[in-house]
């Protein structure tokens, strides 16, 4: 299976089935590993973990032949097809499935595509297919929500904010970066939403002072995480 970054450990800490927290409701691609271990797994193709998650979805799941995942939804089917070559780790396409969440009607999908790790989403209810991460963090209104994803060789992950139908709003690291956007000034260790729907991260510098920082919008449209982090 294809780790990922330590830096996501506490947040993937439960089960990689949906979970209803405090931080929202959530949906995951990854696997605890079976002993102590850095970083969690991601969901493989054909895995034993993938065949659990199958039982997740309402409709039905299959693979048709090696290389097409087929999900069925409320009103027809979707076939997802990875794209050779199929035998090296960060070349091409593949998919797996990750699970249904029944309070969004939704399902997730993992999709590596070539060197970024990353998901979709697909609405049970009209079939559409929505931008999505091997994480996926709902704010608790189901309004709004975060997808990751990873670069591989980025240190560090990407973060999007997304409306329910997909919209895309911000888009940007996940952590706080130094004011040339270059170095790495601290990972977020948590992430919640705030009472008006905007994703709300703490974390710890190396100093060992902690932060609490809200992903704004300014009047000129800009989205910034405030208030700025002082080293």
């Amino acid at each position: 299976m294809e780790k990922i970054p330590a830096c996501l450990a506490l947040l993937l800490f439960a089960l990689c089935t949906p979970a209803q927290t405090r931080e929202g409701l959530a949906m995951r691609c990854t696997v605890p590993p079976a002993k102590p271990a850095p970083a969690d797994e991601l969901v493989r193709p054909k895995s034993m973990q993938e065949n659990e998650r199958f039982r997740s979805a309402p409709h039905g799941v299959r693979r048709i032949g090696s290389h097409q995942l087929e999900v069925t939804w409320t009103g027809g089917k979707k076939v997802f097809t990875d794209k050779a070559p199929y035998n090296e780790p960060h070349d091409g396409i593949w998919w797996s499935y990750c699970g249904y969440e029944p309070k969004l009607g939704l399902h997730l999908l993992l999709k590596q595509d070539n060197y970024v790790f990353t998901g979709k989403l697909l609405d049970d209810r009209s079939g559409d297919v929505l931008p999505g991460g091997h994480v996926v963090l709902f704010s608790p209104d189901m309004k709004y929500y975060l997808a990751y994803e990873q670069p591989d060789g980025q240190d560090g992950e990407t973060i999007r904010l997304h409306t329910r139908n997909g919209t895309l709003l911000w888009k940007g690291f996940n952590g706080i970066l130094s004011p040339d956007g270059i170095t790495l000034v601290a990972d977020f260790e948590r992430m919640e939403w705030d009472l008006q729907n905007r994703p709300r991260a703490s974390g710890r510098l190396e100093n060992g002072k902690t932060f609490t920082v809200t992903l704004t919008q300014g009047s000129n449209g800009k989205w910034e995480w405030l208030p700025h982090v002082d080293r």
